[in-house]
């Protein structure tokens, strides 16, 4: 079976020099996505090489007390051993044939609507034993774990981020549905933190910014890289009236924090779990720190700057997946992105069905705060339950003309949905006015360790149809 690696985590064994924040993160840097290695050999899992994740330099830095470094250094090993057990327990769920294993362990690497189904046909909620977890595809029981105040947040009850089987999960990310519903009302449309007081507003200005990002792509360009992750960055530092200075190292951060959702569910490489740990540290600071010289944006000091930083987070990668993943659709079908050029009003009826058929954000977690009964099967407080939001989009069983599911009504969601489907439906709208011979120029490639939303690594695209040269 072709498997993406386990990788070969480093520990920061190195006891005679430390990071500068000894259990915090290494700074910031981008990192290349490179496809899948096979395993070494059938029986174990794979070492990643070092060589697929770039090194940065590290800072010169100033010693701590003896007494310190052993202790430090001891915490952020077991942190990394942590994260690269959990890997190792989703990979040999997977080599077991367990469905939802395999989902986990062979997101990048092929599709995975035919694991999805296999989890469907084990019923309503089906139990991933290695993996302690409790799987559903049903579009009912999916609406009751989205929907019920049983279920909450991502990790354990009452066990910190940082102690328990992901241990590098993003904190933005690992917020309560409590504490979401508070924080929901400051993202409205001209509330507190968007100066925008409708959805239109917000479209007209990402049409604005998609229509800048295209100029300046060449003839040939990435989809993903060069546009729907450089979109979202300076239409959200607007919403929330950053200064120029502080506008523009936000729209460069932004994007280095795009493997936090995956990061909710797959362990990501150490080194890339530290460098996405940085830049969520370095966004949240930046938006305290200037929301706060405006004044605390209205006045909700600490939760605005909190909201703010959790809708960045949790809106910029999802958005650029689901501009991708629309277009890519659109494409796919016969005659489809060719109806949209000829009316780019179709645009956000385009996006909301991708929401529906193909969501950004594939599969969803929650735990049970409380005994419950889900799907006919009693659950214990502190059971995990997946939710493939994907496959219960396609659920056969579901009424018709039934919703989207492709973003949950709970948690970050509830804060950064309506920023997600107006910058998608602007930038798609923006494309097709602009670009209607837009076409395939390479192969695309989506990211290893992606099973939340199956992110483009790459996706290469020409401005116009190839045309033959001339005799």
């Amino acid at each position: 079976m072709t498997a993406e690696p386990l990788s070969a985590e480093p520990l920061p064994a190195d006891r005679t020099r430390t990071d500068p924040s000894p259990a915090g993160p290494a700074p910031a840097k981008r990192l290349t996505a490179v496809p899948p290695v096979e395993p070494a050999s059938p029986g174990s899992p794979p070492s990643e090489s070092p060589a697929t994740e770039p090194t940065a330099a590290e800072p010169v830095v100033t010693e701590p007390a003896p007494a310190a470094r052993p202790r430090a250094g001891l915490a952020e090993a077991l942190v990394a051993r942590r994260n690269q057990l959990t890997r190792a327990a989703q990979w040999f769920a997977g080599t077991e044939g367990d469905p939802y294993g395999l989902l986990l362990l062979r997101a990048g690497a092929d599709d995975p609507a035919r694991h999805e189904e296999r989890v469907r046909e084990r019923g309503p909620l089906y139990r991933s034993a290695p993996l302690d977890t409790w799987v559903t595809a049903h579009r009912a029981v999916a609406e009751q774990v989205l929907t019920d105040p049983a279920f909450d947040g991502t990790g354990p009850d009452g066990t910190p981020v940082g102690l328990d089987g992901l241990p590098l999960r993003s904190e933005l990310l690992s917020l309560d549905r409590a504490t979401a519903a508070r924080l929901a009302p400051l993202t409205a449309f001209g509330g507190p933190l968007l100066w925008a007081r409708e959805e239109n507003c917000v479209a007209q200005r990402a049409a604005t910014y998609a229509r800048r990002l295209l100029e300046g792509c060449g003839e040939h360009f990435d989809l993903a890289e060069d546009f729907a992750r450089r979109l979202p960055g300076p239409v959200l530092a607007e919403q929330f009236s950053l200064p120029d200075a502080a506008h523009e190292e936000f729209a460069r951060v932004l994007p280095d924090c795009r493997h936090a959702l995956d990061g909710l569910v797959c362990p990501q490489p150490y080194a890339t779990a530290r460098a996405t740990r940085t830049a969520e540290a370095t966004v949240a600071a930046l938006l305290a720190r200037h929301l706060s010289e405006a004044g605390g944006a209205g006045g909700a000091g600490e939760d605005t700057a909190r909201a703010a930083a959790v809708l960045a987070v949790s809106a910029a990668e999802t958005t650029a997946v689901l501009i991708v993943d629309t277009v890519r659709r659109l494409r796919a079908r016969t005659g489809a992105w060719e109806r949209l050029t000829a009316d780019p009003a179709l645009a956000a009826e385009a996006v909301r069905e991708t929401l529906r058929t193909a969501p950004p954000v594939r599969l969803e977690t929650r735990t049970t705060r409380t005994e419950t009964t889900l799907a006919g099967t009693e659950l214990p407080a502190g059971a995990r339950v997946a939710v493939l939001m994907a496959a219960a989009g396609r659920d056969p069983g579901a009424p018709a003309g039934a919703a989207p599911l492709g973003l949950a009504p709970d948690l970050h969601f509830a804060l950064s949905a309506p920023l997600i489907t107006s910058i998608a439906g602007a930038a798609l709208r923006t494309l097709a006015e602009t670009l209607p011979h837009l076409r395939e120029a390479g192969e695309p490639v989506i990211r290893p360790r992606s099973p939340v939303l199956l992110a483009p690594a790459r996706f290469p695209v020409a401005k116009r149809e190839s045309t033959p040269c001339a005799s």
